[in-house]
């Protein structure tokens, strides 16, 4: 049972009604609006910073960004410098390929024409302390006294740290007797 009875207008009654939801969803709104704005506040607050840091670690990445071009221009230089390099090697290497030659003609000469070399070949020996070549000459001579002579010229030639005369052997050229040899230059 109800203890009052409304007796006011339809109408204002539903005025009444519709003023009391307006208050409660302005309320709502109100702070469904404040909390947007701070979301908002602190999103482009944390926008800002992260602009900010981007700035200074942009500034602090400008050295290293030169730094990297120079080390670009410095890796082509190197690049330069190794084909040089290798240029005048292989260059120092036909120079004392042809000295090589000169000297042997010289040591050949002192034995006066008693002495040929057939076969000379050259080996590299490319160690992790030192690199060593050794000249290995193969060729037939008059007489061991040609083959001794042309051993000792090599060694008084002071250019190979060792010769060693590796083997001997006798050989027919046409009908006179002769002697072959092997000799080893290390230098």
């Amino acid at each position: 049972m109800k203890t009052h009875l409304n007796l006011m207008p339809m109408r204002y009654r539903r005025g009444q009604l519709i003023r009391r939801r307006l208050k409660q969803w302005s309320v709502l709104w109100l702070l469904a609006a404040g909390a947007t704005v701070l979301l908002g506040w602190t999103q482009w607050s944390q926008y800002q910073a992260g602009a900010a840091k981007l700035a200074s670690l942009r500034t602090r990445y400008e050295p290293i960004e030169a730094m990297k071009g120079e080390v670009t221009g410095l890796r082509e230089k190197i690049d330069a410098l190794q084909r040089r390099e290798s240029l005048a090697l292989s260059l120092a290497d036909e120079r004392s390929m042809l000295g090589l030659v000169g000297l042997l003609s010289q040591a050949r000469k002192t034995c006066e024409g008693r002495v040929s070399i057939g076969q000379l070949s050259l080996n590299r020996n490319e160690d992790s302390q030192s690199a060593a070549c050794v000249l290995t000459l193969s060729g037939v001579a008059a007489d061991d006294l040609a083959v001794a002579r042309f051993t000792t010229a090599l060694r008084e030639a002071d250019a190979f740290v060792g010769v060693d005369l590796k083997s001997t052997g006798s050989t027919l050229v046409g009908t006179v007797e002769a002697r072959t040899y092997t000799l080893e230059c290390t230098f």
